[in-house]
C-alpha cells in the first residue's frame, strides 16, 4: 500500500513539473514571437 501511494505521488509530481515546464516554454515562445512581431512592425 505504501509503495502504491509513493508511486502515485511521484507520478502526480512528475505530471505537475511537466505541465509547469510546458507552460513556461509556451510563455517563452509567445514572448519570442511578440519580440519578432515588434521588430517587424518597426520596419514598416
Amino acid at each position: 500500500m505504501f509503495t502504491i501511494l509513493t508511486v502515485l505521488t511521484l507520478f502526480i509530481s512528475i505530471m505537475f513539473v511537466v505541465s509547469v515546464a510546458s507552460t513556461i516554454s509556451a510563455l517563452h515562445r509567445e514572448s519570442e514571437e511578440n519580440k519578432r512581431l515588434h521588430k517587424h512592425h518597426k520596419t514598416f
